[in-house]
This record gives C-alpha cells, structure tokens and sequence, in this order.
C-alpha cells in the first residue's frame, strides 16, 4: 500500500544507518534514521517520545500473549466483548489525541481523519459487537442427505481461534489501517501483538495509550523500525497481517511461511480510473475521481493512480478536473487546512524524480509550487502521457493524475492487463460498457460510476489479488481471516453395524468381498445426476431421498452376511 512503508521518519539530526536487514536475503534500506532508542514526537501532544521497544523485551512480549491465549479466556464470548468494550473506550477517550498525532504526522484534516480513519474503527467494533454471536455460530452442511454412509451422524464446521497473531500497520492510515484488523482479530478470540508504522510516530505513541484500555495479556505493542521488526517477524505467529508495499510484503509473507502460517497482505499497485465515452455525466465523474486523487495527498493506496479518458471526452473532462480541485481545496491548496503533506523528505524527492522524468504535458492546476521545506506537492495534472512514461513505472502515492486518451474501450483493458492487478478499478461509463470491463480484467475490488468510497462499505470484504494483496478483511470476512474453520465430525459407534462397517475396509479381493465395491460407491460417494447416462437413471434421482433407497437392498444383504473384522470385546 505504501511505497516508502519501511523508511523511518525521523528528525534529520543526528546519525544515519545506511542498512538494515529483516533477514539475510532481504533488505530494507534505511535512511534519515535518528538514535536507534527514539523517535521525537513533538507538538499538540507535548514533548513526549515515541521509545522503541528493546529488541530483548520481543520475545518476552511473544510469550505473554501467547501465554494469555493458551490460557483460554478469550474462547468466551464475554471475554471478547469485554475487550472489544474497552477498545471503543480508549478509544473514545482518546479521541482528539489520535486527530491530533495523523494531522501532526501527515497533516491530514482532521474531518477527513475522524471520516475514514476514526469512525471506521468504532463503526468495526459496533458491528462485531452486535453480530459476534451469529458470526460465530458452526455451519451445519449436509450429510446423510448427500452421503448415505454418513447417516446418524453429526457434522459441523466452527468457527475458532487461530491463536496469537501479528498486525503490521501503515503510516498513511495509520488509525484505520492498524486498528481495523484488530478488532476481527480480538472478536475472533485471537490475542494480538501489533506494530505501528514508525513513519507516524505520534499517532504510533497514542495508539499504544488505546491498546493499555486492554488486557496485557490478550494485546500488546511493539515500537520500532526495522530491526525491531525483524525480531517480531522471527515469533512464531499462528497469523502474519501486514499492509504496506509488496516489496516488504514478499518479507513477511517468507516469515510466516517459516513457521507456515498464515498470511494476509493488504499491498498497492497502479489503480486505474477508466472514463468511457457513453458515461452519462461527466461533472460527479471530475469530483470523484479528483476526491479518491487528492485525498492524504495522494498517498492512498486505492486512489486514482491514473486516468484513461476515452479521446472524445479528454478535453472536457480535464478543465472539470481542474475546477473540481479548486472546488474542494482552492487555487492555493497549500493554504488549505485540509490539504495533506507527503510524509517525509524522501517520498518528497521521489515525486519530484517522477514529474521531471515525464514527457507529458503538465496542466496548470493551482497557484502553489511544490515546496520541500513543507514537504508540500501541489495537485498535478499531466496530459499526454504514454504507457511507457515514468510515471507509469510505479505507484504515484502523490497528488499527481496521469492522464492517457484511448479510442476503444479494449484498448484501455488491454492497457489495465499488461500490468499487475490492481487493488481497485474504476470504471465511468454505462452499465454495459462497464460490465464489459470488469468481465475483461482482473483487481481486488470493482466501483463503477466512484471511487474511493467501496472503504465505507464493511458488509464486504477489502483486499487484493496477486501482487495487490492476498487475503481480504473487514467485518465478517475480518471473522473468517481470523477464524480457522474447524471441521467437526460426530458418528456413533453401533451404526452402521460391525459387519457393515467392513465395507470400506481391507480385504477388497475375492469374490466374498465383491459386494463391498458396489455398495461403498452407493454410500460414499453416490453418482449425482450430472454424473450418469441413462435417461431412467437421471429420473431416479428427482425421487426424495433417492441417495438412502438406492442403498437399501446392499445395505440389508450385508447387514445379513457380512461379518466384522473383529469380534467386540466388552468389559
């Protein structure tokens, strides 16, 4: 999701660390690193600091969740809501200092904080809250009705706890992105170590204040950067979730395939906005997709990363573009108190390497200029740009929109299928053409007619396909990531009887035994209709219950005949 996730933002001052490595064939660069122990924290939250925790206390931190899942408490119910209580309440009372730490770390607007980030957590919890029990509930799937021999017993599927597992955060959404997971993950009955991204020190500081509203036993924090993670990646997780970009994400994934676990990777990618020509208005399509474009400056891993207008709409479509952006941040959005920054110094040089690369033709979208000091980007418009450009060799993560012109539609999804898939696609255009498109490619998620605001929408699952995430989350498919479906069979001992029972059993050969095969077909595996030839046969199959008739007659000659392989022994 994030394309700087495993750089630390830390004051300039002091000394650097050219490299650090999660394990010995994987590194992680890492630059503008301060003291190893801290991270300053400064401003509305005071002169507090954000301390790493000692890379020794790790394991210790492992074992105590660890510890508090063995121990049980977190398969009830009421010990899951009773922590899912106290989330929503440090989570409340600490409210205005979460708003505060985002906008300190990436200025972004409080409102727009408390919208995507805040109230989706709390709007999480309530879900859960309200539908844990049904969540909860064991899948009853047929048996006897479909396999004869499972007659008289009883089957479920439930829904249990993988055990202790790891959440691994991003700084773009530092409350939302982190905390999200979390709450499926403690419903779940799981207990949980978290890891805030390092690149949003405060917000990282007063997470931690949320998480001691909970048992220490059930979650815990670990702070740090690279190393400190490397460390948290060798615990032996029952369950690795991580969001961030796909290079970091190959790391963890390599992780929990050491200790084959499972993995969840929430990634990125190139997101692309399609605006064909039959869409019915392109007013709604310029603020949409200007919305999803400069929303957190940009740095949004399911925001427009770039615009494929169809040639007959280019030149209507951009000045809308335009006024949309000056409609929600001005003609100076630098000035505008709910325009975002892009996170450090780094990620700063990186967008500018990118727009002087470019061949394309910039559109004059505001009075500012970027400004490094600010770590400020102005909302950029490039026209003209061809596949092949730079700016179409990575994900922007800025506010800078592309824009290719095309002339049919199947150019655009062949353009989309030449590159990975994407987290999210738009499409803006009539219910056919659109239907046309999402038929003809691939991406984690589909809007058409929006962007963007699929995020709202926890009734269905979030996530990506290939390189854009495996896995997905978000509220009952945040219970099944988290849930291992147990599958529980129950049969009696005295059904079927003894010497039927020898009917899936040693010895096959012989002719005394040749009754086993015709008759074990018939119980285990009876031939659906889809299977069979005959006309008469196909009909057989509309009787009620056909699968138990068809078994009658064998199943009565061997309850007469057949002996069992070994005589009961009873006390």
């Amino acid at each position: 999701m994030t394309t700087q996730e495993s750089k630390v933002n830390t004051p300039p001052s002091g000394s650097n660390k050219e490299k650090a490595y999660l394990d010995t064939d994987s590194k992680i660069e890492h630059a503008d690193l301060d003291t190893k122990e801290h991270t300053a924290v400064t401003g509305a939250l005071g002169s507090s600091e954000l301390t790493y925790t000692a890379i020794s206390d790790i394991g210790g931190i492992f074992d105590a969740v660890r510890t508090g899942f063995t121990s049980g408490t977190q398969r009830e119910f009421s010990s899951r809501k009773h922590q899912l209580r106290q989330f929503l309440r440090g989570l409340r009372e600490e409210k205005k200092a979460l708003l505060d730490a985002v906008y300190f770390d990436i200025r972004k607007a409080r409102g727009e904080t408390e919208l995507f980030e805040y109230k989706a957590v709390e709007y999480e919890i309530g879900m859960f809250l309200d539908n844990l029990e049904t969540w909860s509930q064991p899948d009853c799937n047929p048996l006897a009705m479909q396999q004869p021999a499972f007659l008289l017993s009883r089957g479920q599927v439930r829904k249990e706890p993988r055990g202790t597992v790891v959440v691994l955060g991003a700084w773009n959404f530092p409350i939302r992105i982190l905390l999200l997971p979390v709450v499926g993950a403690l419903a779940a009955g799981n207990t949980v170590v978290i890891k805030p991204s390092e690149l949003s020190p405060h917000t990282a500081a007063v997470v931690e204040r949320v998480i001691r509203y909970m048992d220490p036993s059930v979650i815990r924090v670990v702070q740090g950067g690279v190393e400190e993670t490397t460390v948290l990646l060798k615990q032996s997780f029952d369950h690795f979730f991580y969001t961030g970009n796909g290079r970091v994400g190959k790391i963890v994934a390599r992780a929990a395939a050491e200790h084959l676990s499972g993995v969840t990777l929430e990634l990125g990618g190139k997101s692309p906005a399609i605006v064909h020509a039959d869409v019915a208005d392109l007013a709604p399509v310029a603020t949409r997709i200007m919305w999803s474009k400069l929303s957190n400056a940009g740095q949004t891993c399911v925001g427009t990363d770039y615009l494929l207008v169809h040639r007959s709409l280019k030149d209507k479509l951009v000045p809308l573009l335009v006024e949309a952006a000056h409609a929600m941040f001005g003609h100076s959005p630098q000035k505008s108190l709910d325009f975002g920054r892009i996170v450090n110094t780094r990620s700063w040089k990186r967008i500018m390497r990118l727009l002087s690369a470019t061949e394309g033709t910039f559109v004059r979208v505001t009075e500012d200029e970027a400004d490094e000091a600010d770590l400020f980007v102005p909302p950029t418009i490039v026209d003209g740009v061809r596949f092949d450009d730079a700016l179409m060799t990575e994900e922007l993560f800025a506010p800078v929109l592309p824009i290719i012109t095309y002339d049919t539609l199947d150019e655009a999804i062949e353009f989309v299928n030449q590159g990975d898939q994407p987290l999210a696609l738009y499409v803006f255009a009539s219910s056919q053409s659109a239907e046309h498109v999402i038929s003809h490619t691939r991406s984690g998620t589909a809007v058409v007619n929006d962007t963007f605001f699929h995020l709202a929408s926890h009734s269905n699952p979030f996530g990506g396909v290939g390189p854009s995430g495996v896995g997905n989350y978000t509220g009952k498919y945040s219970f099944d990531t988290f849930s291992h479906q147990r599958y529980v069979l129950k049969r009696p001992l005295w059904f079927p009887s003894p010497g039927v029972d020898t009917v899936r059993m040693p010895p096959y050969s012989g002719k005394e035994n040749a009754w086993k095969q015709e008759l074990g077909n018939r119980m285990v595996y009876p031939a659906p209709r889809s299977l069979r030839d005959s006309v008469w046969s196909k009909l057989f199959t509309f009787i009620p219950f056909w699968r138990v008739l068809a078994i009658i007659p064998g199943f009565l000659a061997a309850l007469l005949t057949a002996k069992p392989l070994i005589r009961s022994r009873k006390e």
